[in-house]
């Protein structure tokens, strides 16, 4: 009946419930020196058709999303239906939104996809490919929109230079070691036993053999992605537009807020720049969905843009768009999906 393990149930509500308490403490600390009813007058007087661009904006990116792994998919001959695209991506962006650094969507959308009948093997090969991919995307634009706007964006950044480079480091070394697993196999293999030696002589890690064996598993899962990209490079080369496509998707969401309060002087590159930022600062710090940091950081790099008046709900409706909407319908479809299986797998049972 593929019932989910005791611990990782307990682990998924422990999740749910930081989740929560981090949503309210957020909202406590945006509200707390924020004159409400200015707030809510300046958002009932927003433009609702920009913000339907926003929300189209979203929901194409979740669609592009499963569409991106649906296109390496079809590439092994195996196609699947826009429904199943979108179904599978809610549930990924669901759980990357209640794990730290977004851990947590791909490996539970291979449980969810081993159900319909998808291989473990296969469905771990091309989500893998995929999140190569995002990476990729995300150093492609981060280079071309912050050259493009050096001057306006190094200006927006020195109110939170560390952290900004703390998350490009961190972004760096993740695409260094990824291309290294990639690529250079013996390489990665000594570096991470050099790494898994001085953290067992340190004590931070207990059970070396389990760690290993982990290790020897993820390493596996790269040398096969190097497979799959060296003999589909067709399906991986659309992919990857896919992917390039998604993420512009996601970084038009500010520019749309922006112009649907009816606010002017700053270009569609220019807050696209300032997305990408934020992103890059905070996308990889451990908390669930980057709850928190995410609101402080766009406070920070949205103050000159919207100014006192538009700032808190520049920042409510960027986020409810890009985060707390998609969490609540991704929730949902989760549930609904997960419903669905354990009474198909009763049936099944029965039968």
């Amino acid at each position: 009946m593929n019932k989910m393990p005791d611990k990782t149930r307990r682990n998924i509500i422990l999740q749910l419930l930081l989740l929560a308490a981090l949503i309210g403490v957020t909202f406590w600390w945006l509200l707390r020196d924020c004159d409400v009813e200015t707030m809510l007058s300046t958002l009932k007087g927003a433009n609702l058709w920009l913000i339907g661009l926003g929300l189209l904006c979203m929901g194409l990116y979740i669609f592009c999303g499963g569409s991106s792994a649906a296109v390496l998919f079809q590439g092994m001959g195996q196609p699947m239906g826009p429904l199943r695209r979108l179904k599978y991506h809610l549930i990924e962006f669901f759980f990357s939104a209640i794990t730290p650094s977004s851990s947590g969507g791909q490996p539970f959308e291979v449980v969810f996809m081993r159900f319909d009948g998808y291989k473990v093997t296969e469905s771990t090969v091309v989500l893998l490919v995929v999140a190569v991919l995002y990476k990729i995307a995300m150093l492609v634009l981060f280079f071309s929109l912050y050259f493009l706007n050096f001057a306006f964006l190094h200006a927006q950044i020195m109110g939170m230079w560390f952290l900004f480079l703390l998350g490009l480091l961190l972004n760096i070394i993740v695409i260094a070691v990824i291309v290294m697993a990639l690529y250079a196999q013996k390489t990665i293999r000594r570096l991470c036993a050099w790494c898994l030696r001085l953290l067992t002589r340190m004590r931070i890690v207990k059970r070396p053999e389990s760690a290993q064996e982990k290790l020897d598993n993820w390493l596996h899962g790269f040398h096969d992605c190097a497979g799959f990209m060296r003999t589909h490079p067709g399906p991986v080369v659309k992919s990857f537009f896919i992917v390039l496509f998604q993420r512009v998707l996601y970084l038009l969401i500010p520019w749309c807020v922006y112009e649907a309060m009816g606010l002017e002087g700053v270009t569609v590159w220019q807050m696209m720049g300032l997305q990408l930022l934020l992103s890059v600062s905070v996308e990889m710090m451990p908390l669930p969905g980057a709850v928190g940091i995410s609101e402080t950081v766009s406070l920070v790099l949205y103050d000159a843009i919207f100014g006192a008046q538009y700032l808190y709900p520049a920042v409510i409706l960027t986020r409810g768009i890009s985060y707390y909407l998609p969490l609540l319908v991704s929730g949902l479809v989760t549930l609904g999906t997960r419903v669905t299986q354990l009474r198909d797998g009763r049936a099944r049972a029965v039968e």
